[in-house]
């Protein structure tokens, strides 16, 4: 029985928010797009950071990539994180440039280098598929372990289902499920629902309905429809002191 499939990650592109921003964050904010870009031909990578987002959205100014992506390469070029990931992301799309998935690769690996859980897991992810890389399982494990090392849910779950999965290699069940658990402890969704589905099906041994209710029910505790459905089910099947002793253990978990 294998694990479902993880969601693939998207990275996402927040507003610049540190504190040597503030001189083009006001700029932008009053709509003086001149100073901002004054400040970036300059040589300040700050600016040249928030103007190239403010091409990106189109927020102050007129929606441009093709300038997004330039005032970006000049703002990477100078080791800031946010532009690295902004121009990985633009190189993969190929909609500002012609697309160079070598090139993505390339700027993602000098965002994940400065320690982003975010840019690790998906470098780790395009070693595991060969996307931009020569593939790699061992490297695409060693990038995917950094990000699950710092509590990312999302890559402690990725990492787990590659691992129980053998897709970088030899299939380690164990591992992964202790991966997967860790994200769970952290109360997100996909981690849980996995669980409930290890243990409701018996992945490792015999089905543990008192597990499984536990997982399900934490999972429909926060919105999941299909989590509250298989939930009640297991209600409905469950001795009255297996239940007890289920609910019991939804109410003393806590997140770590």
């Amino acid at each position: 029985m294998r694990f479902p499939t993880a969601i693939l990650l998207f990275l996402c592109l927040a507003a610049p928010a540190r504190a040597d921003f503030d001189s083009a964050r006001a700029a932008l904010a009053r709509g003086d797009t001149a100073e901002m870009a004054a400040l970036a031909e300059a040589g300040d990578v700050a600016a040249q950071l928030a103007l190239a987002t403010a091409f990106l959205v189109g927020r102050g100014v007129e929606r441009d990539e093709k300038q997004a992506f330039a005032w970006a390469k000049k703002a990477a070029a100078a080791g800031r994180l946010e532009a690295q990931l902004m121009l990985s992301q633009l190189y993969e799309q190929g909609s500002a440039v012609e697309q160079d998935l070598a090139e993505s690769a390339r700027w993602l690996e000098k965002a994940a280098a400065q320690g982003d859980a975010e840019a690790q897991l998906g470098l780790g992810t395009r070693y595991l598929s060969g996307a931009g890389v020569e593939k790699d399982g061992i490297v695409a494990i060693s990038w995917m372990e950094k990000a699950a090392m710092q509590g990312d849910p999302v890559a402690q779950m990725q990492l787990g289902v590659v691992l129980a999965n053998g897709a970088a290699g030899e299939t380690q069940p164990e591992a992964g499920l202790r991966w997967i658990e860790r994200a769970a402890d952290q109360g997100y969704v996909d981690a849980l629902m996995t669980l409930g589905m290890v243990y409701v099906q018996g992945m490792f041994g015999s089905p543990d309905a008192v597990l499984a209710y536990k997982w399900f029910r934490l999972a429909a505790d926060r919105g999941e429809d299909r989590a509250i459905e298989v939930a009640h089910q297991l209600e409905g099947q469950m001795s009255p002191e297996d239940l007890a002793r289920a609910r019991k253990l939804v109410e003393t978990w806590t997140p770590k």
